[in-house]
């Protein structure tokens, strides 16, 4: 979210800008975002800014820093080249930003950038993933009772509790609600929805924290043991931070997920369910119950590239953890492809920009 300006990149020599609205925390000291103030120390002609916390920064919230007025720093700029970014990628610049007293399950700013927030009529609903700028996938639970007019998109979020991030998130509204005609409950089946920008409002704009997800091409095989997921939970809202969560999992193969699906939750008759992926792993507070997660999403690496992702699977029910390891169920984005494809079609949505 977004409140003051922060300065991104900006080298030693940037025009310092006395801000005003401030909270003070010493003398001459006000509470600034972390990445506008300039103190810090120039070595070798590379400026590196000081990350220490003091008791001065205690007076702050935890992405602030108490910093010399003459020492803030102007706008941010925008990055160039931010619409030419392949899906399913991430941009570096941003690893370092992360709450102080980081947690490895908490997702660092930036980290998955097609992340979204979904908001209903009674605030946050569940997580999200864009894959075009007019267009996001989530699952059909998260928003089977709710009207497309209610709904709100909120990519680029990352604390929800705050407005202090470095680039601002970016909130849409909802035009049309498209619910998988053959979606049900029990058994879980078909448990996706598209949610549509109208065309007549301005798209998702790319940025280093709003970027798309690819869909997983037809026949792929995922590497199983690298996936992640990230995401809100429904009942962190309300504290004084909210961040997204992250935990690393693994695919299984499909004769063990369906192996697994037997003798938990489909039984016998339902077992070859191939609208359902299963996720394994450590079990963790994030992944281990229903805290309001649904449409979290599933993300693997594509084949070749360590750092560029695909959706593979969107959180179809709450994990079981009452075995030695976690089994998750998602909805299988693979088995879906061609149902996203035609209706984005329909729509004269270009389809290319979430293809690898």
């Amino acid at each position: 979210m977004w409140l003051t300006p922060i300065v991104v990149g900006c080298l030693v020599g940037c025009l310092a800008t006395a801000a005003l609205g401030y909270k003070s925390c010493a003398a001459e000291k006000q509470c600034v975002p972390s990445e506008q103030c300039n103190e810090g120390l120039l070595v070798d002609g590379h400026f590196y800014p000081d990350r220490s916390r003091t008791m001065l920064d205690e007076q702050c919230h935890y992405m602030e820093k108490c910093c010399n007025a003459h020492d803030t720093l102007p706008a941010a700029r925008t990055l160039e080249g931010a619409n030419s970014w392949q899906c399913g990628g991430r941009h570096d610049l941003w690893y370092y930003l992360r709450p102080w007293g980081y947690k490895q399950q908490e997702a660092k700013f930036g980290e998955f950038p097609w992340l979204v927030a979904i908001y209903g009529s009674d605030g946050y609903l569940c997580s999200g993933a864009l894959i075009s700028p007019r267009a996001v996938l989530t699952t059909a639970r998260c928003v089977q009772n709710e009207s497309a007019e209610e709904l709100r998109l909120v990519a680029g979020e990352w604390d929800a509790a705050v407005e202090l991030e470095p680039q601002p998130h970016q909130s849409r509204a909802v035009a049309e609600l498209l619910l998988h005609p053959n979606y049900t409950q029990t058994p879980v089946a078909h448990n996706i929805a598209v949610l549509l920008l109208a065309k007549e409002s301005s798209p998702f704009e790319l940025a280093p924290n709003v970027q798309l997800i690819c869909l997983p091409p037809p026949q792929m095989v995922y590497n199983y043991s690298q996936c992640y997921v990230s995401g809100w939970r429904r009942r962190d809202f309300g504290g004084s931070e909210t961040l997204p969560k992250r935990w690393t999992l693994y695919a299984l193969p499909r004769d063990q997920c369906m192996a697994k699906l037997r003798l938990s939750y489909l039984g016998r008759r339902n077992s070859r369910n191939d609208t359902l992926l299963c996720a394994g792993g450590d079990k963790g507070d994030f992944v281990c119950g229903d805290g309001g997660m649904d449409g979290v999403p599933l993300m693997c690496p594509l084949p070749g590239h360590d750092d560029r992702f695909v959706l593979a699977g969107l959180l179809a029910r709450p994990g079981r953890c009452d075995g030695p390891q976690l089994l998750g169920i998602y909805t299988n984005l693979l088995f879906y492809r061609q149902w996203i494809d035609q209706k984005l079609r329909e729509r004269d949505l270009d389809i290319r920009q979430y293809m690898v």
